[in-house]
């Protein structure tokens, strides 16, 4: 499973640089309106450190990581849920990511305009909200509708149903993003099939100027507007386009003169595992070793699922060692003397770190 995040924001705010300074995935950035007008779609790996303490033990002939997609969708602009700007292309594009990153300007720049001529990152923020809600309203009252049909056949079956939808319309029509609402299991299957807007994941990158990496009070707003429920990462993209350039030990020393935890690709990826809850676990095949992201809590196999259909549907058991345990012993056969090699059956929840081999009928 890859973690596809979408970057979405204003025109003219820098996805698409950022994109590119994220990924070297060459999308066009330039200093005019909907310059980005299909989806640009960037792949990076994830740099593992345990995968390759693994690989160091296990010498396996493939190393294959896993990776996080970077999704850069047209910029939007108020009135897109009724066709303005690139309007419904937007959107759609949007229901098929796992998480936003919603890129916000923090810095003024005469040479680079902005399409409301003005600089407010609150603003922004308000109006993409504004139109994920407009859209999700729409969807939410047409799903409602089909329910409200349905019920005239059985209306004991529907009224649970219509219950639900009842309550997140009223949220998103009170103007607050379905991610707040603490959904039901049912509700979150609806957010997903329905791709609600507003119930998907958001971190805001605040595009700050190269000279003030906190981002200063904008960012102070931003943090204090949206609480705990969307991290705010300050990062400028100029600066993440200079550490493109650098091979990586460069790169590192250049980071740690900034005083930085980290590059913005390190704190985006690391921000996305949050919002999604995302684990990994690592699989030993044919001489491969394979890193998955999952959500926490996946159930052994639905985690064997996520690497092919088969393997859930004819899943037996799953034989799984932990990463510090095989790199402390070195071999299966070590960690089977010391009791290590645990045997697990449809219930086990997949944890971090667990090195796993799949037992399946074909």
């Amino acid at each position: 499973m890859s973690l596809q995040l979408g970057i979405i924001g204003m025109p003219n705010v820098g996805k698409s640089t950022l994109l590119n300074a994220l990924t070297h995935a060459g999308a066009e950035a330039s200093n005019y309106p909907f310059c980005t007008i299909e989806k640009n779609v960037g792949v990076v790996v994830i740099d593992d450190p345990r995968q390759r303490a693994l690989a160091e033990v296990l010498q396996p002939k493939e190393v294959i990581p896993a990776h996080i997609e970077f999704v850069d969708i047209a910029g939007l602009v108020k009135g897109a849920s009724q066709g303005a700007g690139l309007g419904n292309k937007f959107l759609g594009h949007i229901r098929n990511v796992d998480a936003v990153a919603h890129v916000v300007r923090c810095f003024a720049d005469e040479n680079v305009t902005h399409v409301d001529g003005r600089i407010d990152p609150l603003a922004d923020l308000e109006i993409v909200d504004t139109e994920l809600l407009l859209g999700d309203l729409e969807t939410l009252e047409r799903f409602g509708e089909k329910i409200r049909n349905r019920a005239k056949a059985n209306p004991k079956e529907a009224q649970h149903d219509l219950e639900r939808i009842a309550r997140m319309t009223e949220m998103v029509r009170q103007g607050r993003p379905l991610r707040l609402l603490d959904l039901g299991e049912e509700e979150r299957g609806w957010a997903r099939e329905f791709g609600l807007l507003s119930a998907k994941p958001m971190m805001v990158i605040a595009n700050v100027d190269e000279h003030d990496l906190t981002g200063g009070d904008w960012v102070g707003k931003l943090r204090e507007k949206l609480g705990s429920a969307s991290p705010v990462l300050p990062v400028s993209v100029k600066i993440e386009e200079e550490l493109a350039q650098l091979a990586p030990e460069e790169r590192d020393l250049f980071v740690a003169e900034l005083g930085l935890s980290g590059t913005g690709l390190q704190r985006v990826i690391e921000a996305g595992r949050q919002l999604l809850g995302l684990i990994t676990f690592y699989t030993i095949a044919n001489e491969k070793l394979q890193a998955w992201l999952i959500p926490a809590g996946t159930a052994a196999p639905k985690a064997a699922g996520k690497i092919h259909t088969d393997m859930e549907r004819g899943f037996i058991r799953m034989e799984t060692m932990s990463v510090a345990d095989l790199l402390q012993y070195k071999t299966r056969a070590e960690l089977h003397k010391h009791g290590l090699v645990r045997t697990e059956g449809h219930d086990y929840l997949v944890r971090d770190g667990d090195v796993c081999q799949i037992l399946f009928n074909r």
